[in-house]
């Protein structure tokens, strides 16, 4: 994402990654073509295509965790107290991927 988050274009992300995800599933070339999302959010953009034909890509919690991390930033973005908001989403996004990753917290 941005350096800023206040920069951080959502709905522009949320786009790319999913035309790039609807490209890798129909095997097209997507050299050059998401320079946006390779720019402002090289490690996301490099997680997705390194990850996406393995067998741990899992397409729909990988969208849901996205979603997640997306509304914590605009959140952040509509917050009259930035650090008390990004606190907030850091603690509420941090507790789901525990939850999500780490055995003793599993439901």
């Amino acid at each position: 994402m941005s350096g800023n988050i206040h920069n951080t274009d959502i709905k522009k992300i949320k786009k790319e990654v999913s035309d790039l995800i609807n490209d890798l599933d129909n095997g097209c070339d997507i050299t050059n073509k998401y320079q946006y999302l390779e720019n402002t959010s090289k490690s996301l953009y490099n997680y997705i295509v390194k990850q996406y034909n393995t067998s741990r890509f899992n397409k729909e919690f990988f969208i849901n965790n996205l979603e997640m991390m997306l509304k914590g930033i605009e959140k952040i973005q509509k917050s009259n107290d930035i650090e008390k908001s990004q606190h907030e989403a850091s603690i509420l996004i941090g507790e789901k991927l525990a939850s999500q990753f780490i055995p003793q917290l599993k439901k």
